[in-house]
């Protein structure tokens, strides 16, 4: 049985890779592999490559578009991010044919491009069977299943025993490898050996959080916290080392939950492998479970650079979006990893912007505050996603209908923007976070 896997080009109006990667779709092929099929693997989502930076990041291909009808009075650059249609139709056409199509879909207003990817896909291979999965389906499931009618099969995150029948009963088979998604420790290493070139590769070691977020999705998507032992992850580490990787990524909400038992031995394992790697970590880190051992591991391990979710520095707002962290624990994560050797511009903090009815001056008073810590502001955009209790409490509230439509759920569209926080005030805090990260950056 031959099993085609499908990274969708996106439709966008900003894009860019931030150690972004298709791993749950990787996963699944690696595991059918396991079971005896054979899997290719067609990634639309394409970067630069001559432009990718040390750090692993790069930006995508991109091309512009005109907008979706629903997006025409809006005043943004609308692009497609990654390779063309015509392109993906020339490639199709050299492959063979597939009976099964797996194609992924992440960002839920990015779900245009999975639709147009499966008609392609459906006209190409009339007689392939096609599941979509990932997060759109997951969190948008009725609205998936009208939308994506071209599929066999449309399936959420946590539906992998409603796949395994699916394929069984498709193509009369038994399945002998079926993990849940319970049992991390028994899929397979993701099939990154698809690619020609690997330039980093994520290292997913848990689902879940202990926290509730209320702008997080997680604990809808994942109810249980869901942990990889430290000696696995170090398996996995010396498995891609001894096929030429040193970047690695770190995919966990939840790294430093109870850190005496699993973050601070994996990162010790780490620290004294024969060999040195570097770690980044997009998912921030909680700066109240920074202690001076997690600093100084931290340091050992090979993180070239650590990212702390903050949200703001307002009391009130600190405890309305999940009360995890506040400016205390902040500034005494802020010393530790500081006394391990991490510098200025390798420590960045994660602060939000558009919540709903949140003010721009609180937005600037938070990059002050962060600016006389001396650490690297990066404002994240607020994404309303559904099943949060920030998205049940204020979905009518935004200027788009972002419940009916999950184009509008984008962030880069400002869904949240009122009087008191602007389009125009937020290209000017970016602009001030941006000069005061210089200003530091000079200093050094």
């Amino acid at each position: 049985m031959k099993v085609l896997l499908v990274n969708p080009y996106i439709y966008d109006v900003a894009a860019y890779s931030f150690w972004s990667s298709p791993l749950g779709l990787l996963i699944v092929g690696a595991l059918l592999r396991k079971n005896g099929f054979e899997i290719n693997m067609l990634d639309c989502l394409r970067v630069v490559e001559k432009k990718r930076k040390e750090d692993g990041r790069a930006p995508f291909l991109k091309e512009k578009v005109q907008p979706p009808e629903c997006l025409r009075g809006i005043k943004k650059r609308f692009r497609r991010y990654g390779i063309s249609p015509e392109i993906l139709k020339k490639e199709l056409a050299t492959l063979a044919i597939p009976d099964l199509i797996l194609i992924t879909s992440i960002m839920t207003y990015w779900y245009p491009g999975t639709r147009e990817v499966l008609t392609i896909m459906r006209e190409a291979f009339p007689s392939a069977r096609i599941v979509v999965g990932g997060i759109y389906p997951s969190l948008c499931h009725e609205h998936a299943q009208k939308t994506l009618d071209g599929a066999d099969m449309v399936v959420g995150n946590r539906e992998i025993e409603t796949f395994y029948s699916f394929i069984e009963d498709a193509f009369n088979v038994r399945l002998p490898h079926k993990p849940s998604v319970d049992d991390m420790h028994l899929f397979p290493y993701p099939a990154y050996d698809l690619y020609e070139k690997i330039p980093f590769i994520p290292l997913l070691t848990s689902m879940g959080c202990m926290y509730r977020c209320t702008y997080c999705a997680t604990p809808y998507m994942h109810p249980r916290i869901i942990r990889r032992s430290p000696q696995s992850v170090l398996d996995e580490i010396v498995y891609w080392h001894n096929r030429g990787v040193t970047r690695y990524v770190l995919y966990d909400d939840n790294f430093l939950y109870k850190r005496e038992v699993y973050a601070k031995p994996l990162l010790k394992g780490i620290a004294e492998l024969p060999f040195s790697i570097d770690i980044y970590n997009p998912n921030a880190l909680n700066a109240s479970l920074i202690d001076s051992d997690v600093a100084l591991l931290l340091k050992d391990a090979g993180f070239k650079e650590v990212r702390m979710g903050f949200e703001t520095h307002k009391t009130d707002l600190q405890q309305a979006t999940g009360g995890k962290v506040d400016s205390q624990h902040l500034e005494q994560a802020l010393h530790h990893l500081r006394k391990a050797g991490f510098t200025q511009n390798t420590v960045g903090v994660y602060i939000l912007a558009g919540l709903p009815f949140q003010k721009w001056k609180d937005v600037k008073e938070t990059i002050d505050y962060l600016a006389c810590l001396g650490v690297t502001t990066h404002i994240a955009e607020y994404t309303p996603i559904p099943h949060t209790p920030l998205f049940d409490a204020f979905h009518m509230h935004a200027r788009y209908p972002i419940n009916e439509e999950p184009v509008f759920q984008n962030n880069a569209l400002f869904p949240f923007a009122w009087e008191g926080f602007t389009e125009e005030d937020l290209l000017q805090l970016k602009h001030y976070a941006r000069e005061k990260n210089r200003i530091f950056d000079k200093s050094l």
